[in-house]
This record gives C-alpha cells, structure tokens and sequence, in this order.
C-alpha cells in the first residue's frame, strides 16, 4: 500500500475556491457522492485554467486520481486547495484537497495537457504562461 501524504491545512494551498455542498450532490443519506467530489476538485481547476485558455489553445485533462479520506455530508461548506506540483513542456500537475471545517476529507491530483484544440494535439506551454502559473500557483513547501 502507498501512503499518502494527506495535509492537515488548508493555507498550505496557494489557491483556495470554495463550494457549498447541494442537495443534488448528496444520496439518501445527505453523503455526498464520489462523483460530486470530482466536480468539485474539477470547479477549482477550471477557476484557475480559465483564465490561460484562448480560442486555440486549452488545458485538457489526462490524469486524475483521487483518494477519499473521510465522508462528506449535506450541509457543509467546502475548501478546495489547489498548488501546482509540477510543469512540464507540455503539461502541468495539481495537487488538491477537500476541507470541511479545517478537516482534510479527500486528496487529488490532476495532470492536463496544454493542447491545441482544433488540431487535437498537445502543445508546448509558452512562458508566459508558465511563469503566471509558478508565481500565482506554485507549490508551498509544505505540500
């Protein structure tokens, strides 16, 4: 078994979108679905992208892993942290968690491909870009 490294603070995050847990996200028991709590780490991720996509060029995702530490329920108010892990050429790895009252609930991490979308393929990240996602996004050391 690998162990997993599960954070303990949110402020160890350099980016943190909130989200309130819906009614719809839930089962009949007010547990919040896996499937909701990929949306969620999905929200945080596009809040960040958005603002490097154009026309042409977009980040897709490729990879996505998620390790569910502890049960959410309706209603709570969650924290998404999101840090940037890594950059490469062509892509970029986040890592991410859930919080509910300062407690971490689920872990992910994200791997998407800076593409051309017309052409469906991958492109190498200018470093424009590069550098507005290390100084807003990079990784803290405690992470």
């Amino acid at each position: 078994m690998i162990k997993k490294y599960i954070p303990n603070n949110i402020n160890s995050y350099k980016d943190v979108f909130r989200e309130h847990v819906r009614w719809g996200d839930t089962d009949g028991y007010n547990h919040v679905n896996n499937v909701s709590i990929s949306r969620y780490f999905e929200s945080a991720r596009v809040n960040i992208i958005r603002a490097l996509e154009s026309d042409k060029y977009s980040f897709v995702l490729v990879h996505f892993n998620i390790d569910y530490l502890d049960q959410i329920f309706y209603p709570s108010i969650i924290d998404i942290g999101t840090s940037l892990k890594s950059i490469g050429d062509k892509s970029i790895t986040f890592d991410q968690a859930i919080f509910v009252n300062n407690k971490c609930k689920s872990v992910a991490q994200s791997i998407l491909a800076y593409a051309d979308i017309k052409e469906k393929k991958s492109y190498s990240i200018g470093d424009k870009i590069k550098n507005q996602l290390l100084n807003k996004y990079g990784a803290s050391d405690e992470i």
